[in-house]
């Protein structure tokens, strides 16, 4: 075998490999597509939530008829989810004196807002519109919302923009990597506003600051994970981390746009969340 013959068995071997990693990838990258929503949003749908407050404790006498709605329900699993942040001293001093302040001795009701929801709320909505299909390309990954919203995320080796061309939008501005089926993503410049869905007691606004890193990836077939790491250097001591879970959703087709008009497909009605069939 001449010397020449050796080095292309060679090279075509070393294109085989990398057609195979290639496939791989893109075996990995396709388990991720399509549609997925929150375990709390497939609790909701499937009563899950209502089945747990059903085992909880009678109120207390006196304690207002009609007991709280799902959402509210659901208010105690959100907490659970997010935690406590860790704040610096400054900010515990902040929310100290917050909460010395008096307090409307109603419970202000939850309500549906049909606004978009922001990052990273939109990634962890219990709402049944907080349904999202994930679209890769070569060059990005799309996150798309029923609210209409967009998750860009660059995996094509570019970096964030330099200062004259970046500043705080709600979803922030997103590049990442690919290893295997894990989509690594970092957010910079998001604007400053709540960090959650629906309001948690004791947790204050993220800052402008705030610096985002998840690993988005599957757990098996039906279930993807989101491991979530916020940094905001003006109030927190230390990173926050949070883990979200989504279940893959196979009974629709496209994504469903978000009116609350006429169209509106899942409302409240006497502050049960109910889903209106077409």
């Amino acid at each position: 075998m001449t010397r020449r013959i050796a080095i292309a068995i060679a090279g075509l071997a070393a294109a085989l490999r990398l057609s195979a990693a290639d496939a791989q990838q893109a075996q990995d990258r396709a388990g991720v597509t399509g549609f997925w929503e929150t375990e709390t949003s497939v609790a909701l749908i499937t009563g899950e939530i209502d089945k747990a407050a059903a085992r909880l404790p009678p109120p207390p006498p006196g304690a207002p008829s009609g007991g709280p709605s799902p959402l509210e329900r659901e208010l105690p699993r959100h907490v659970k989810l997010w935690g406590r942040p860790p704040y610096n001293a400054q900010w515990e001093d902040t929310l100290r004196n917050a909460m010395r302040r008096p307090t409307p001795t109603d419970p202000t009701p939850i309500t549906k807002t049909c606004s978009p929801e922001g990052f990273p709320a939109a990634m962890e909505s219990p709402f049944p519109e907080g349904l999202f299909q994930v679209v890769v390309t070569g060059a990005e990954t799309l996150l798309l919302f029923a609210h209409g919203e967009v998750r860009q995320i660059f995996t094509d080796g570019r970096m964030h923009p330099g200062s004259a061309d970046l500043w705080p939008t709600p979803l922030g501005d997103s590049i990442g990597y690919w290893s295997g089926a894990t989509l690594n993503i970092d957010t910079i410049a998001r604007k400053a506003g709540p960090v959650a869905s629906l309001p948690i007691p004791g947790v204050a606004d993220l800052s402008e600051q705030a610096h985002f890193t998840e690993r988005l990836r599957l757990i098996d077939a039906d279930t993807l994970q989101n491991d979530l790491t916020i940094d905001d250097p003006q109030r927190f001591s230390h990173p926050w981390q949070i883990t979200i879970r989504y279940k893959r959703v196979t009974d629709v087709d496209r994504l469903i746009p978000v009116e609350c008009t006429e169209n509106d497909r899942d409302e409240i009605v006497n502050g049960e969340l109910t889903i209106v069939m077409p």
